[in-house]
């Protein structure tokens, strides 16, 4: 945690700024706490390594005795949700080993993790649509610079395409610790995590962030009143600001994982101090496949809002948010590193590598299915690609299959 973090960090239950109890057991890193406990004037929080826990769930009052007894290891074990000891000492050991990816550590840590929607969420179509929004909306409002933050953002997915608009660092706030340490570790090295709870209010200060964001989760949201209202909150002040939820299902349809959503009309009805627009993500899926613009003037009507899966929800301060938005084009230059997308079964043939596109499960088919827009079912590379790849930078000739996703540029270590 960082030590500006204060400044932006607020008891989520009485609003009251927080200190470092000194008295009780610490460990810094020049000024950063990587354990010890937050306190206010109504709570005390644990720091588990170098993430707050701003939320008081059973499992956050064990990690915070063992902390105050100096054990953090071990309050980092029950934050990972691990009980077994065998089973603590081998994540300790795989996190100590010298290259572990995310892959693997995703892995020791169980299914509860959703390990294979994360691995292939950089290419999925639904990531594809709310990347292009969070770019396209957050570059117009940080232009002239602030922070944002992602919020119920996982392990960093979306978090990492904040990293390079966002001034100081972007938060990520998750419920999940597990899943904000992987990303602080792996996909959006850099951010600062914060683990909160989005059924209680936010921790953090009024006007703390020009850019909020909620992506692929709202819909498992209770207290969705609450939630919109707090995030028009954090976002409130001069300037340039945004308050953004993509990805959120839609009651008048049916889908795969519909958690408790609202209609388009009762979606619109939650933004009672900056009025909202609404999207349908299949319209702004079109403007990306199509390579753009994300055309974000549009005004579709009822009945086609009610028609799709998934809707994106967008309220803004900048009139220029509200227009066609260029999207950027890709790089061949990685910032990560170049990888064969993971969707894809590697043959060796000869002077050649064989691509087949290949689902891991029906259930993924069904979900994601529309990824066959953009992937093709076969490619044949020549093996010399995977040298030219590993100097992280694509040539010329790989430009299609980069824009396309059978080339995809993952954190590093990332599989």
């Amino acid at each position: 945690m960082r030590s500006e973090t204060f400044e932006i960090l607020r008891c989520p239950y009485c609003g009251g700024r927080l200190d470092l109890v000194t008295s009780s057991y610490h460990r810094l890193e020049g000024d950063d706490v990587m354990d010890g406990i937050l306190g206010c004037q109504c709570c005390v929080f644990p720091v588990v390594d170098g993430i707050p826990i701003m939320h008081l769930l059973p499992p956050t009052t064990t990690a915070r005795e063992l902390v105050e007894q100096g054990n953090p290891s071990r309050a980092r074990s029950v934050m990972f949700g691990l009980d077994d000891d065998a089973e603590m000492q081998r994540l300790d050991a795989l996190i100590a080993s010298p290259d572990p990816t995310y892959r693997a550590v995703v892995d020791a840590l169980g299914p509860h993790l959703e390990a294979g929607y994360f691995l292939y969420r950089f290419s999925d179509p639904t990531f594809l649509v709310v990347d292009a929004v969070a770019r396209t909306i957050s570059r117009a409002v940080l232009g002239r610079g602030g922070r944002a933050i992602d919020i119920c953002g996982g392990s960093g997915h979306l978090t990492r395409s904040l990293m390079d608009v966002s001034s100081p660092a972007p938060v990520l706030a998750d419920l999940y610790f597990a899943k904000i340490w992987l990303a602080r570790r792996f996909t959006a090295p850099g951010c600062e995590p914060v683990c909160c709870d989005g059924n209680a209010p936010m921790p953090f200060a009024r006007g703390a962030f020009r850019y909020a964001m909620c992506s692929d989760a709202f819909m498992y949201i209770w207290t969705k009143r609450q939630f919109v209202l707090d995030m028009l909150r954090l976002v409130d002040g001069p300037g340039p600001r945004a308050a953004v939820i993509t990805h959120t299902h839609n009651q008048c349809t049916w889908s795969p994982s519909h958690g408790q959503p609202l209609t388009p009309a009762g979606y619109r009805n939650l933004f009672e101090t900056l009025p909202a627009r609404v999207y349908g993500e299949s319209a702004l899926f079109e403007d990306v496949v199509q390579g753009g613009p994300l055309d974000l003037s549009r005004r579709e009507p009822e009945e086609t809002l009610e028609a799709n899966p998934a809707l994106t929800l967008v309220a803004s301060t900048e009139p220029a948010v509200f227009a066609p938005q260029a999207l950027d084009a890709p790089s061949l230059q990685a910032r990560g590193e170049f990888r064969i997308n993971p969707l894809y079964t590697v043959t060796a043939n000869g002077d050649a590598l064989d691509l087949r596109l290949q689902f891991p499960s029906d259930d993924y088919a069904d979900e994601y299915g529309a990824c066959r827009r953009y992937l093709p079912e076969q490619v044949t590379l020549p093996r010399s690609a995977t040298t030219a790849l590993a100097s992280g930078r694509a040539p010329d000739a790989l430009a299609d299959l980069v824009r396309r996703h059978v080339i995809v540029d993952l954190p590093n270590r990332y599989y």
